[in-house]
């Protein structure tokens, strides 16, 4: 009977190979896990309406909510969040209108998840086109659609994520001249 050789064989190494590229494959899928972003979602808690004092205008206010709770071990950072009005029955360029977001009210620092953020920001309508545009079109119930997008980092323990960018549509958003009216419309990707 022969002494079994010491060396490796071809079937060895073919197993090495295959046990090494399981252990990375591994490594690479629990690494994703941890570093997937947190879900943000989105809820439009507050629309108002009102004339500006030479009534030459309308200025539409909203306060949009941001909330973070899927993954308590994530923080996230808003870098940039920009919020803009459509009609909801005609999404055309003369339709849309820039709301200004107060940036200084946005957080600078990372939050811990879970979080809510207010972000307020209003969209002000001068001339007559523009108010019955957007303003006018209360008496119908479609109401407005508001994009919110947002730019953020998020940060698992020390690693820092890419820049994520998020764009959500609230359909159905209606400014009230009565800005205590409870609201809470939901938006979607």
């Amino acid at each position: 009977m022969a002494a079994p050789s010491k060396t490796w064989n071809i079937k060895n190494y073919v197993l090495a190979a295959l046990g090494g590229t399981l252990a990375a494959t591994a490594i690479v899928i629990i690494v994703s896990a941890i570093l997937s972003p947190a879900r943000i979602s989105f809820v439009v808690t507050h629309a108002s309406r009102s004339r500006l004092s030479s009534s030459t205008g309308v200025c539409l206010n909203l306060t949009i909510s941001a909330n973070t709770n899927s993954q308590h071990r994530t923080k996230v950072k808003y870098e940039s969040i920009f919020i803009d009005l459509t009609n909801s029955t005609t999404r055309t360029g003369m339709d849309k209108v820039d709301a200004r977001v107060d940036s200084a009210a946005l957080p600078t620092q990372y939050l811990q998840s879970p979080s809510n953020t207010r972000i307020n920001a209003s969209a002000l309508l001068i001339g007559d086109a523009m108010i019955d545009s957007f303003a006018g079109r209360q008496a119908n119930n479609t109401g407005l659609t508001v994009i919110v997008m947002a730019q953020v980092h998020f940060r698992v323990g020390v690693a820092r994520t890419r820049l994520y960018g998020i764009k959500v549509y609230c359909d159905g958003v209606h400014f009230d001249d009565y800005p205590a009216t409870a609201l809470s419309v939901s938006c979607m990707p």
